[in-house]
């Protein structure tokens, strides 16, 4: 097992070096997703023409292509997912990035497969043809999985193309069935609407969104209804903007596309609790929860539970939220206020002095948190957080004459990709940090029960600190925990081979080997123990537990 460490961290090692060349905000972007259930990633295709006039087509193969290849039937990293990574990057939607950055991105939204290409228009306005170039990757070994595939077309019929593409890429793994899907969207979308819808997907601002979506689907016209991305951008766009009244019937018509579906009744979820229906708004989100365990999905639901005054179930519901979110500071305030609302003013205070210590210019934080420590008792301390609130709130003396202020609590309009988030929390909190402190941050979330994200922790720890013995230790406990020996036993020999004077990381393996029943190799690690401290009262414990073991017949 040594031999095993050692080869871990020359892997490490590599890893470190290869990366090196590679984009630098890409290596810092952390943990690798978990949902590794996604094969393929369409990235933006390269505009060899240079005219600026085309370069909405590079995203628009990306986003089509992702849509046909699940047609087709297979498992896709979604665009969305993709912009979010891109979004916390900050590298702009769009981008064409570099073959080494490309296979970064890949593994960190958890593609097995990459599809990446060229395109180049040629002729006059209104009689161009385009030409694609697109190539294959597999995502793990970096090498093309096909040779470069060419193919050529007018313009106008881009998307026909691009079915024509994804038939040759998938050759006989594409069902007669399938291939008849992806054939019937392609047609469903003229190349106008696509460039249409191309750029409102770009675009950050609704308000600039919603009339390119509309141009897309007037474009399209009937045909508009079977090209679910577009509803679902229409959808999302008017909720972003409060239109309700607008976002409903393109929302009601995604019901019953399966690809779509969880994030359309997300905003018909949104739409019942801006429109005051909180028994429908349980409705949707209750039942979501039980497929789409978002951090969103239970927030909001336990913003109507309180809105009906189910304060114990909306309580319950936002912990869920936080559990998932890491440190949101709205879901955080939330779950203070229903706290506050049941009494549990110890509690709510904790929750929030931790919002007004991520955003100290939050009023109602401040001022909730003065409230509860008045009721506490703790009149002095208050003070300073009612000082604070008094400075900025503006209903603070209407406030003051009330019991219980109409204080509202926040909703999620829009879900945070979970591909991307919990990488990226993960990744900032380590490099804001060093890896002693981020070693203590991964043990506290053990103690408080998140073990994903405490292994996540660690796991960007030794990225970028492969010696961090205290890190491969934590990592070892985690394992071991979860009855994974093999893991445990890597992890605990790695912290050995960094450190070799760590009682801790020998004691471990001894538990380890003794619960899989290598007495032997447990007996060794204890010796390894006692040699470092002969009055280690765990390392005698367990000699004496073997010694015994050993006595009986």
């Amino acid at each position: 097992m040594a031999d095993a460490a050692r080869s871990s961290v020359r892997r490490a090692q590599r890893v470190l070096r290869l990366s090196l060349g590679i984009t630098a905000a890409l290596l810092l972007f952390g943990a690798r997703a978990s949902a590794r259930g996604a094969s393929w990633l369409a990235l933006p295709f390269e505009n060899k023409t240079r005219q600026a006039d085309y370069h909405w087509m590079g995203e628009a193969c990306a986003l089509l292509l992702s849509e046909l290849l699940v047609r087709a039937g297979e498992s896709v990293v979604s665009p969305d997912d993709r912009r979010a990574l891109y979004e916390q990057l900050r590298l702009p939607t769009g981008l064409v990035v570099t073959r080494a950055s490309a296979l970064v991105v890949a593994e960190r939204l958890g593609a097995e497969r990459l599809l990446v290409g060229t395109y180049q228009v040629t002729g006059p306005r209104g009689q161009e043809r385009v030409a694609i170039a697109a190539r294959v990757i597999h995502v793990a070994e970096a090498r093309m999985l096909t040779n470069e595939l060419t193919l050529g077309a007018p313009l106008r019929d881009l998307p026909a193309l691009l079915a024509t593409l994804v038939g040759e890429v998938l050759g006989d793994r594409l069902s007669p069935s399938a291939r008849q899907a992806v054939a019937q969207m392609a047609t469903a979308l003229p190349t106008s609407a696509l460039e249409y819808y191309t750029k409102a997907w770009m675009a950050a601002d609704p308000q600039v969104a919603i009339p390119l979506l509309r141009r897309a689907e007037r474009a399209a016209g009937r045909r508009a209804a079977e090209y679910a991305p577009l509803l679902l951008e229409l959808g999302r766009a008017y909720v972003r903007q409060g239109q309700c009244a607008d976002a409903l019937p393109y929302l009601h018509r995604l019901t019953s596309d399966a690809s779509v579906d969880k994030e359309a009744q997300f905003y018909l979820g949104v739409c019942a609790l801006q429109q005051g229906d909180w028994t429908r708004a349980v409705d949707i989100y209750r039942a979501l929860a039980r497929v789409w365990p978002l951090a969103e999905v239970y927030n909001n639901l336990a913003v109507a539970e309180l809105r009906l005054g189910q304060t114990a179930a909306a309580a319950a519901d936002f912990s869920q939220a936080l559990g998932r979110s890491g440190p949101d500071p709205d879901i955080r305030f939330n779950y203070g206020y229903a706290l506050w609302k049941l009494g549990e003013f110890e509690s709510a205070a904790g929750q929030f002095r931790q919002v007004v210590r991520q955003r100290t210019a939050d009023a109602e934080a401040h001022y909730l948190l003065a409230k509860s420590l008045q009721r506490l008792g703790r009149a002095e301390e208050a003070q300073g957080a009612l000082t604070i609130a008094r400075r900025s709130l503006p209903a603070f003396a209407e406030w003051e004459n009330m019991a219980d202020p109409p204080i509202a609590p926040r909703l999620k309009l829009q879900i945070a990709r979970p591909q991307a988030r919990g990488a990226i929390g993960l990744a900032s909190r380590a490099l804001a940090m060093s890896p002693a402190e981020a070693v203590r941050q991964a043990e506290a979330l053990l103690e408080a029960g998140r073990e994903e994200e405490a292994l996540g922790l660690v796991e960007s720890v030794l990225r970028t600190a492969p010696d961090q013995a205290d890190a491969h230790l934590l990592k070892a406990r985690l394992y071991f925990r979860r009855g994974s020996w093999r893991e445990a036993a890597d992890a605990a020999q790695a912290a050995a081979f960094w450190n070799p004077r760590l009682i801790s990381a020998h004691l471990l393996l001894a538990r380890i080997y003794l619960a899989v029943g290598e007495r032997e190799r447990a007996r060794l690690s204890v010796e390894r123990a006692l040699a470092l401290d002969p009055n280690d009262a765990e390392a005698r414990e367990l000699a004496q537990e073997l010694a015994m073991s050993s006595r009986k017949p």
